[in-house]
């Protein structure tokens, strides 16, 4: 009985985990992989043994990003991109927005943890995830490219930060 229970809270966990991250997996190779190469690159100071922190400050940050954004219009992803968590009913709009503004204090709290540098590059990012995403800066064509640099220097000086 025992470990049956534990077979189905198991199973249950690793279902919400893949949950996580689908939400950011179209951007492992786009995102995570070049901006963490440039991140333990420009590390002041290199050490293996510190080396995850860079994808892992990376990729909560893009979890961050990648939630607000794809709460903004369910339809759009239903039509162009079903597989991704909401449209394809794995978690509910509703939910994935709980979890957006629940990310703001979580990266916070662990760039806090890498220093002031980090810090200051996670409230940069949050403050500009709100003007792209929920302001709809990401509908005027040259505040899009500006944010969207803006956001990506944020998140390679971060990881910058925690690789190093």
């Amino acid at each position: 009985m025992f470990s049956q229970a534990l077979t189905v809270r198991t199973d249950s966990i690793a279902r919400h985990l893949e949950t996580v991250f689908l939400f950011t997996k179209n951007d492992v190779r786009t995102t995570l992989i070049p901006v963490t190469i440039f991140a333990l690159s420009a590390a002041p100071k290199y050490d293996h043994i510190h080396a995850w922190h860079a994808p892992l400050w990376i990729w909560f940050h893009l979890l961050q990003f990648n939630l607000a954004n794809q709460i903004q219009d369910p339809e759009e992803d239903r039509k162009n991109k079903p597989s991704r968590p909401i449209p394809a009913g794995r978690i509910s709009v509703d939910s994935a927005a709980d979890m957006r503004w629940v990310m703001v204090p979580v990266c916070l709290m662990l760039s806090l943890w890498y220093g002031t540098q980090a810090l200051l590059a996670s409230t940069v990012f949050a403050v500009f995830n709100i003007w792209y995403n929920e302001l709809h800066g990401d509908k005027m064509g040259l505040s899009k490219n500006v944010l969207t640099a803006i956001i990506y220097g944020c998140v390679e000086v971060g990881g910058t930060v925690a690789a190093g």
